[in-house]
């Protein structure tokens, strides 16, 4: 009975354990990620006839208006966050960006 309550002990710090900070370089680069530009309107279309005769057509547009603020910003705070303390290197240096 105790061997039970030991494995389960462990398994619990073990679950904890994926709660805590990530590792600085890991949240730098998932952060400038999250932040980096995206292209302002994407989308899909189609359009055709089918075999019945009848004429098809599907519009997706997506529109993104940017995000408010400076991005580097929004990426210090992002990795504050995720690990618990400041980026060592500024967002514009993050993946070649410049």
């Amino acid at each position: 009975m105790a061997r039970v309550w030991a494995y389960g002990i462990a398994a619990a710090g073990l679950a904890l354990a994926g709660c805590g900070p990530m590792a600085l370089p890991e949240a730098e680069e998932l952060c400038a990620e999250a932040v980096a530009p995206q292209a302002p309107l994407s989308g899909e279309g189609r359009m055709g006839v089918a075999s019945d005769g009848n004429f098809h057509s599907d519009i997706d547009l997506t529109f993104h208006l940017g995000a408010a603020g400076d991005p580097g910003v929004a990426y210090a705070n992002c990795v504050r966050a995720r690990a618990g303390q400041a980026p060592s290197r500024p967002y514009y240096d993050v993946g070649g960006r410049r």
